[in-house]
C-alpha cells in the first residue's frame, strides 16, 4: 500500500521533468491534495503539483527526498521523509497520507519531527 511514498518521494530528485511526471503520475490519485509549510497555499492536482517540485530542484539543484520510515493504518499512512539538500545539509518532515488503490489522493507535511516543546 505504501509503495507510492517511495515513489512519489524519489520524483523529488530526478532531473528530468518527464521522469518527475512518470513516478508523480504512478503515485498520485486522479484527485490529489497537496499541502506543507513550504507551499504558500494547498496545491490541488498534478500539474500545480509539478510545479511545486520543479521548484524545489531549481533552488536546490541535486537535491533528494527519500521515504525512511512508514506506518500505515486504514488506508492512511505517516511517513518520515528526509531532504538531503547537499552532503552536509538535510532535514526531515512528518507527512500524512491518504491513500486509495494504491494512489495518494491527500498528502499532508510537517517540517521536522514533531519535537516537543
Amino acid at each position: 500500500m505504501t509503495d507510492c511514498l517511495h515513489t512519489l518521494f524519489s520524483a523529488w530528485g530526478e532531473l528530468s521533468p518527464e521522469a518527475r511526471a512518470t513516478k508523480t503520475d504512478a503515485a498520485i490519485g486522479d484527485t490529489f491534495y497537496y499541502a506543507d509549510p513550504n507551499a504558500p497555499a494547498p496545491i490541488h492536482g498534478r500539474d500545480d503539483y509539478l510545479a511545486y517540485i520543479q521548484m524545489f530542484g531549481d533552488m536546490a539543484p541535486g537535491a533528494t527526498a527519500r521515504v525512511v520510515s512508514i506506518s500505515e493504518k486504514h488506508g492512511h499512512a505517516r511517513a518520515t521523509v528526509e531532504f538531503v539538500i547537499n552532503k552536509d545539509m538535510s532535514q526531515f518532515g512528518q507527512y500524512f497520507a491518504d491513500i486509495k488503490d494504491g494512489k495518494i489522493t491527500r498528502l499532508i507535511g510537517f517540517a521536522g519531527m514533531g519535537e516537543p516543546t
